[in-house]
Parts: structure tokens; sequence; C-alpha cells
């Protein structure tokens, strides 16, 4: 026994031996709060301790399976982790095996010789042999884990009632209150060292004057840091600079942040959480407090399509590079259809009709056309030849969208419900709010048989027409119908689900499954979801919503595929409503996506007509894609029938 020694010297002896001959194979941070160090890679084993959200940490090993991790954190906190509790960056590849539990491996190893015994610590042995001894595992991690951007290194009392600021100095806008002797603690802060980041108790976080404080400790050994504040709620930040990249979290509304990187194309910001979780998130989203000019650019690669994905997330291949791609675009709802390159290059006219829409290869136009109220369904190819129908007699069929693979083709059209205006009278004073698209209001009175005054609220309701969604296969031009909801408009085929439709029900969006039609689902219960349109890769929708063209105006929103994870793209800044002239709020439509999923192309009025413009997939740097010159040649209008402008491949 003399030779093993006691257990706190065995146990003392583990970090610096067991440890020690293992060097960190990636380093992340934990998904949620609460997670459990367990002393074996089992939920029944003992729990060691637990780390927080977002607390960075170093994989130092794994199990035979890689479904536990071996880690330390920043706080020097080991122990074993599900693999599914933390976001990584590295190569678990790299991550040795390390026994299920470390210290009865380090007291096999003790016993068979292998370790030094008590009073021979490692240094020592290392010394007797001429080499230098290995430092201490905690300091290898913490030599490659990134130094943290707020750490509490003073703390102290306020000496003056102040206010906490947004940024280190008076000019920035005021968050809370101190007021004299509450407690505080130092987290950062500013490069001049006059204004330090500080937490007082209630969770109240800001910047304040060293003056105004009575510190015990300097704050010269807090990190300087340039802080940001988070302007969206449930905001997702990401892996990497794009929307492509996984989320490793969410943050709120007006939460603090330190900012700790740029994208080469200055559109995403790295920051860094008070618990130490880092990610990306756009520039849009954040209110800085200092200029983003000294910030370091990364060498994170721009992500602008889906990376392969993991194998539960379907995705499908993106298409051509933009400069290879070639659009058509919709003068007007049955007016002229065009073809012309993103560069302005080859405008030319095609032909005439309805939601002209570019096969999946580039190669054919699909559109539709009325005589009076029927309906056909055509095809052109795009040099302007071989223009034939493959559809008759379906009634105002419009939405024509192709089949991934280019073999078939959904078309929306009438079917069913009221063609006709209706009038409508109800008792005064039972009648509740009358239906929105009511119009041509009167009040009519008239006396009964037994003497009493009946008066009643009568109003008109336009045609109130059903859709439905029709898919036509071009082989043999046989057809299907299929329920898109009552209002099914503009049928969006999933790229990456080939079973699966998405369209504007009237009421929000509605999933279709082809393979079992009889059961659609709903995406969205926002009534004003139009114009749905799947990015390349299947992974995201966009739609346009709002109100009408005179009021609210209407605006284009991000999706996840299963309809959740609204991101609002474009907005009316406040100042445009205080211009002498204005009259109303800006209109963006009709979305399309281009075909590698880099940008998004959409139709707006904010300069006074109808133009082409394009955004990110963040809805970040919007700017005109054609010159004046062809925007004069376009001439394009828009009449919020959920038309389709532009078609993009």
């Amino acid at each position: 026994m003399a030779a093993v020694g006691g257990l706190d010297a065995v146990l003392g002896q583990l970090s610096t031996t067991v440890l020690n001959e293992l060097s960190p194979a990636a380093v992340g941070f934990t998904l949620r709060d609460g997670v459990k160090l367990h002393q074996k890679p089992s939920a029944s084993s003992e729990v060691t301790g637990t780390v927080e959200s977002a607390e960075m940490l170093a994989v130092l090993g794994k199990n035979s399976n890689a479904s536990w991790l071996y880690i330390i954190t920043i706080t020097a906190a080991q122990g074993w982790v599900p693999r599914d509790v933390v976001r990584l960056t590295g190569n678990l590849a790299d991550a040795p095996v390390v026994p299920d539990d470390p210290v009865a491996a380090f007291l096999e190893k003790l016993a068979q010789g292998e370790a030094p015994a008590e009073g021979q610590p490692a240094a020592e042995t290392a010394a007797s042999t001429g080499s230098a001894a290995p430092a201490p595992a905690v300091v290898q991690v913490a030599a490659e884990m990134p130094a943290p951007a707020f750490a509490a290194v003073a703390s102290g009392r306020v000496a003056q009632k102040i206010d906490l600021r947004r940024g280190p100095g008076e000019q920035f806008g005021a968050v809370a209150e101190v007021t004299v002797d509450e407690p505080v603690t130092v987290l950062a802060r500013s490069e001049s060292g006059d204004w330090v980041v500080v937490e007082a108790p209630n969770g109240r976080v800001g910047w304040a004057p060293v003056s105004a404080l009575s510190l015990d400790g300097s704050p010269a050994a807090a990190p300087a840091v340039l802080t940001g504040w988070v302007q969206s709620n449930e905001l997702t930040v990401r892996e990497g600079p794009g929307i492509y990249y996984s989320p490793v979290g969410k943050l709120g509304i007006n939460e603090l942040v330190a900012v700790k990187a740029i994208s080469s194309d200055r559109s995403w910001v790295q920051v860094e959480t008070r618990g130490g979780g880092r990610g990306w998130l756009s520039t849009r989203f954040l209110d800085v407090s200092g200029s983003l000019a000294d910030v370091p650019v990364s060498d994170a690669v721009i992500q602008t399509a889906a990376a392969p994905a993991e194998a539960e997330i379907a995705v499908a291949p993106v298409g051509r590079p933009i400069s290879q791609s070639v659009m058509v675009i919709q003068r007007e709802s049955g007016g002229d259809i065009l073809v012309i390159r993103p560069d302005g290059s080859g405008l030319r006219k095609l032909t005439t009709g309805i939601d002209p829409a570019l096969s999946p290869d580039g190669q054919t136009v699909a559109f539709t056309r009325w005589q009076g109220d029927v309906g056909s369904l055509w095809l052109i190819g795009i040099d302007g030849s071989n223009e034939r129908k493959v559809l008759d007699f379906t009634r105002k069929a419009k939405g024509a969208e192709w089949s991934p693979d280019g073999t078939k083709i959904a078309v929306n059209f009438q079917q069913g419900g009221r063609l006709e205006d209706k009038q409508e009278c109800e008792d005064i004073d039972k009648v509740g709010r009358p239906p929105w698209n009511a119009r041509d209001f009167k009040v009519k009175t008239r006396f009964t048989s037994d003497g009493d005054v009946e008066v009643k609220l009568c109003y008109v309701l336009p045609p109130d027409a059903h859709w439905n969604v029709r898919v036509v296969n071009l082989a043999d031009g046989s057809y299907a119908d299929y329920d898109g909801g009552t209002y099914a408009f503009r049928p969006a085929w999933d790229p990456a689900r080939p079973w699966r439709l998405v369209t504007d029900g009237g009421r929000g969006l509605v999933a279709t499954d082809l393979n079992n039609p009889a059961q659609p689902v709903r995406l969205t219960d926002v009534v004003g979801d139009s114009s749905p349109v799947f990015s390349p890769d299947g992974r995201y929708l966009l739609v346009s919503a709002g109100g009408t063209a005179s009021d609210q105006g209407y605006d284009i929103y991000r999706l996840n595929a299963d309809g959740s994870g609204r991101v609002r793209l474009t907005k009316t800044p406040l100042w445009v409503g205080v211009q002498p002239d204005a009259d109303k709020t800006w209109n963006n439509v009709a979305p399309a996506w281009s075909p590698d999923g880099s940008q998004i192309a959409f139709l707006t009025d904010r300069s006074g007509r109808w133009e082409i413009w394009v955004m990110n997939p963040d809805g970040s740097n919007p700017h005109p894609l054609f010159s004046n010159d062809i925007n004069d040649q376009l001439n394009l209008s828009y009449h919020f029938v959920d038309e389709r402008v532009i078609s993009w491949r």
C-alpha cells in the first residue's frame, strides 16, 4: 500500500499524469444549461459537476463509438458528456479513445509501475531524464482555447448614482440605473480603460465610467472589448458567416455581446456572449457600440450555399453560378415574357403569357394563357423554338411550377366557390365585425307589421372563387388534382422532397404530400403569406406578405422549409414616412432565388417605379440588379394577384 499511497495523492496526480498525455482535438461550447459531467461515459454513472449553456470547452478524448466525449472546460472542470450536448469546431477523428474511468486507468498504471509513485511527482521524473516536465492539462487547454471576452477581474461598489450606458461614453443611450453602494462586477473595459462593462444585481449590465466606481482591484486586467446589443428577439446565431451554417443557439433582444471578428464582406460578425459562447450573426441585427473599422477580418468562408447537411436533413444540389445563369421576366401579368442575363445583357422578348417558369435545366419555359376564363398550359424553348400547348380547358390556370426532375408541371386553377357578388344584410343590433373585404355598406330600415322599426346593415361581398392544384405529366399529358387549401395559389415544388408541394392556401402556407394528398399540412397561419418559393437546396422558403398596396405595404420573409423561423428580409425605413412626398410604404414582392442560392431577386417600388433588386439571403446589401437604361426598357408592372415576375435558373 505504501507504493500506491493515499487516494488523495492519486487524484492529485491525475491531471498531471493521465490528462497530460492528451491534447485538445476540438473546441466548442455547451448547447444548454445544466449539462452534467459524468465520471464515466454513461448517464447512470456518478455526476461530478454541471456546466452551464455556452460554456467553452475542449475535447480531450472520446469513448469507443464517439457517443460520449471527455472534456475540460475553460474553468478546468473535467468529465464525460454526451456528444449531442456540445457544438464543436474540429475533427473528432483526431481525438483519442480514453478509458471509461481515467482514475481507474491511472491506478492500474500505477500498480504496474508505469506511473510515478507517491513522493515522486511527474515533474521530478521528467527532470531525472533530462527532459522538461509536461505542462498541466489545464494550461494546455487554455493555450488553445480563445481568451474570453468577458471576465470578472474586479469588483466594487457604485460611488455615485449613474446610468449604465450602451457604450463607453456619455453619448450612448442609458440602459439601466445604479445607485450609490450597489455592488458591481467588472467584466471588460474600453481600449482607453476609462470605461468598463459592469454587471449589477438583477441582471443589469452596461458601460460605466471608472471614475464613478469604487473598485477592489484594477480594471486594467479586464479584456478590452467592442460591444454590441442584439436588435432582434430569438435571433439565431450560426457556426459561421452565412445563413447556411448550422445554428448554434439563440440570443434575445437587447442582449450584450462582444464583437470578435467580421466577415470579409463585412456583413456578418462573430460575437461572444457573457457566458463565453461564440457564433456569427448578421450586422443588420446588432447595434454596435463603436466602430467596426478596426475589428479583425476573419478568414472564415462566407457560405452562400448549403454545405453538406446531416443525414436527417434533406438537401438538394444547388444550380449553376450566377455568371452562367439566365432569367425570364414577366413585364406584367399576361403580357410580354422577356429573357435577360443577370448582367443586363441579352434582353429579348420570348413570347406572351402568365407566370413564366424556367425548367430545371434552364432550356424550356412554362407559362399559361387565358382565353376568357379558359386557361391552358404552354411550353417554349429558351431560344424561342417549339412553342406548344400541353394542357387545355383548365379554368384560369396560372402559377406554373416544374417538378425537380423536369417531368411534371403543377398549376393552380379555379374550381368551385362563388363567382358572383353577394349581398348580405344583418340586424344592426346583432351584426359583428363585417368581413374585411366587404364593400358598399348601406343601412336599411323598415316598419314591421306590429309597428316596430327593423334596422339592417347591408353590404356586398366580392366573388369567393376557390382554387386547386393540378399536376400534369409531360410525357403523356395525364394529370391529377390535389388539395392545396381553399385558395391554393402559386404551388412551390420542394427540390429536396420531390413528393411535396407548398401553396399559398389563402390563410397561410399549406404543404401537400403528393403520395398522401388527403392530409395537407398547414405550415403557417399568416393570412398574407403569398408567392412561396424554395431555395435551390430546399432548406428555406421565401414569401411575400403584407397588407394592401396603398396601406402597409408588402415585405419579403424567409422561413425554414417546415414554416418555422420567420425572418423579415425587407422593411421600409422610418425616414420614408416623413418625406414630403411620401404617400405609402414600400412594396417588396415576387421573390426568386438565384440558382446557386447566394442571392434573392425581388420586385420593389421603392424608387418610385417597379424595379428588380437583389439582396443577400439574410436581407443585407439590397441594390438594383439592372441599370436605369435596362429598367427603362423593362417597364415592369405588378398587380398584386400573386403573379410570378422572375424565374432564375
